[in-house]
C-alpha cells in the first residue's frame, strides 16, 4: 500500500498539480452516460522525457469539460508506437476522478476493412480520365461493382469512397470510462511510448603537443514514432532502468533531418538525479516532426588532461604454441585516457554515447586543417572514473613477436614441464618519443624467471610493460617463464 502511494504520488509530480486514477475493481465495467472527446487541439500542456532504449514517456493536459458522474473519455492523437497499458490519467484533486476501465479502439487502415464498410452504398470508379458513379456490391481481394455498364470487377485502388468509415481513425483511439465526483475542465494523461530516442554526440579535439582533449557534448533526439511533438517541455534521462517488457516497434525513418549545429556544444544543461537515474533539462519549445533528428547542448567544452597510450596485447597461444612460433607485423593500439572532472558541480556522469574526435593538421604552410582522427563509444562514466579511447591502430609503431626457446617435458601424473622465452621486437618509425605498453597473459600459475624489462602485475595472469621508444628507434623485450608452479 505505500509503494502503491509512493508510484502515485510520484507519476502526480509529474502531472503537475492532478491526481492519479488507477482502475476501480469494486466498480467493474458499467455504461457510461456521454462520452468526452479529447484530441490534440485540446492539448494545454506537454512534457515529454526520453530515456535509454527506446523509451519515452509523455504527461500531457487537455482541456474538455468533464461533468460529474460516470463518461467515457476518447482520448485520439495518441503515437502509435503507445504502450497501452501504461496509461495514467488524472485531473484536479476536487474531482476526484476514478478509472473504471479503459479499451484502446482497433487501428485498421487497409483497403479491405474499408471497402467493406461500403458494401451495398454509392461509391466511385476510375476509369480512364474521368469518376463513374457506381454500387460496392463485395469485397475479395477485387471489388464487385455495378454501374449503368453492368457488373464488373475493378481494382481497388480505382475505388473511390465518399468518405472514411465514422469509427476509423488515422491513429488509435483510447476510450477510458471514468468517474468523477465534481465536474471538471482538463484531464491530465501520463504514458510511455518508444520511437523516441536519444543518445549523447561527444566532440573531442586532441591537442598532441599539450596532451589535452577539448572535450564537448550534445544530445541527439531522433522521433520515428509515426507523430508530431509540438511545444513539448524535454527532459533526457541517462541510466539503466530495468525493463521486463519489448521496446515497442519504431517507424521506419524518413530521410529528413533537422540539426540545430553549433561550432561547439554550447552551453551545460541544467542535471538533477531521480533515484539511479540523471535528469537533464528541461529544454523548452522542443518542435519535432515525424521523421527529425534534433540537437541540443548537453554538456559545455573544456579541456581534459589526455594521457596518450600506443598499447599491443599479445594472446596466450604463444605459451603452448612452441619454438616455430612468430607474429611478424603487428600494429598497436592508440588510445587516448581521460578522467571525467564531473563539471561544473564535481558529480555530473558522462552519459553513454559515442565521441567522435578530431585534431589539427598542418598543411605546410602557415594553415592547418582540421582532420578526424577516430571515434568510440563511452559508457556511462561516473565522476572520477576514467575513460579509455581508442583512436584506432598506430601506424608509425610496429611490433614483432616470437618464441625464442621452447622446452617441454612430460612429467609423470602431471602437466608437463614447459619453459619458454619469448620476445618483442618494436620499432618507432614516427616524429616524436612513444610510450609503448606491451600486456600479456600468463596461463594460470606460470610464473616469470628473467626479463630484460621490469614488468607490472595488472591482476592474476595480467603483466604489463612499459618502454620509452624514442623517434626512429627500435627494442627489444624478452621474458622467459616456466609452468612448474602450474
Amino acid at each position: 500500500m505505500a509503494s502503491s502511494l509512493r508510484n502515485r504520488l510520484a507519476v502526480a509530480t509529474l502531472l503537475g498539480a492532478s491526481f492519479l486514477a488507477f482502475p476501480d475493481v469494486a466498480t467493474g465495467v458499467r455504461a457510461a452516460e456521454s462520452t468526452v472527446t479529447l484530441t490534440a487541439t485540446e492539448r494545454s500542456k506537454m512534457r515529454l522525457t526520453v530515456y535509454p532504449g527506446n523509451l519515452a514517456m509523455i504527461t500531457e493536459t487537455r482541456n474538455g469539460a468533464l461533468a460529474s458522474g460516470l463518461q467515457t473519455l476518447r482520448i485520439e492523437d495518441l503515437p502509435a508506437t503507445l504502450i497501452d497499458d501504461s496509461i495514467l490519467i488524472g485531473s484536479g484533486k476536487d474531482a476526484q476522478l476514478r478509472l473504471v476501465s479503459t479499451r484502446l479502439g482497433a487501428h485498421r487502415i487497409d483497403s479491405q476493412s474499408l471497402l467493406g464498410a461500403f458494401i451495398g452504398q454509392d461509391v466511385k470508379i476510375r476509369r480512364d480520365n474521368d469518376l463513374i458513379d457506381a454500387t460496392l456490391l463485395a469485397i475479395n481481394h477485387l471489388a464487385l461493382v455495378q454501374s449503368e455498364d453492368g457488373v464488373e470487377y475493378v481494382a481497388p485502388h480505382d475505388v473511390v469512397l465518399p468518405a472514411l468509415p465514422g469509427d476509423v481513425l488515422a491513429k488509435p483511439a483510447f476510450h477510458a470510462t471514468v468517474e468523477t465526483a465534481a465536474a471538471t475542465d482538463h484531464v491530465s494523461l501520463a504514458y510511455l511510448m518508444g520511437g523516441i530516442t536519444w543518445q549523447t554526440a561527444y566532440v573531442g579535439h586532441y591537442n598532441s603537443d599539450a596532451g589535452t582533449l577539448s572535450f564537448g557534448a550534445r544530445a541527439r533526439i531522433t522521433n520515428n514514432s509515426g507523430g508530431d511533438i509540438e511545444d513539448a517541455e524535454l527532459r533526457l534521462v541517462a541510466g539503466d532502468p530495468n525493463r521486463v517488457s519489448p521496446a515497442p516497434m519504431m517507424k521506419a525513418a524518413r530521410g529528413e533531418m533537422m540539426m540545430s549545429a553549433m561550432a561547439d556544444s554550447g552551453a551545460q544543461a541544467d542535471r538533477s538525479t531521480l533515484e539511479n537515474l540523471h535528469l537533464y533539462g528541461p529544454f523548452a519549445g522542443l518542435d519535432m516532426k515525424d521523421g527529425d533528428v534534433v540537437t541540443l547542448p548537453l554538456l559545455e567544452t573544456r579541456d581534459l588532461a589526455a594521457t596518450r597510450e600506443v598499447i599491443f596485447n599479445g594472446n596466450g597461444n604463444i605459451y603452448y604454441s612452441g619454438r616455430d612460433y612468430s607474429e611478424d607485423f603487428i600494429r598497436p593500439q592508440l588510445r587516448l585516457i581521460v578522467e571525467n572532472d564531473g563539471s561544473p558541480d564535481g558529480q555530473s556522469p558522462w552519459p553513454d554515447g559515442v565521441i567522435r574526435i578530431y585534431g589539427d593538421h598542418s598543411t605546410g604552410t602557415a594553415e592547418t586543417t582540421t582532420a578526424f582522427l577516430g571515434e568510440d563509444h563511452i559508457t556511462l562514466t561516473p565522476a572520477g572514473r576514467k575513460a579509455t579511447l581508442t583512436l584506432g591502430q598506430a601506424s608509425n609503431i610496429t611490433g614483432s613477436r616470437k618464441v625464442v626457446e621452447y622446452d617441454r617435458k612430460p612429467v609423470p601424473n602431471m602437466p608437463d614441464l614447459i619453459k619458454s622465452t619469448m620476445s618483442w621486437t618494436i620499432k618507432n618509425s614516427g616524429p616524436r618519443t612513444e610510450t609503448v605498453t606491451i600486456d600479456e597473459s600468463l596461463p594460470g600459475g606460470w610464473i616469470i624467471t628473467d626479463e630484460t624489462h621490469k614488468h607490472e602485475q595488472l591482476e592474476a595472469g595480467q603483466i604489463r610493460w612499459k618502454i620509452e621508444l624514442p623517434a626512429g628507434e627500435e627494442a627489444t623485450l624478452r621474458w622467459s617463464v616456466s609452468s612448474e608452479n602450474s
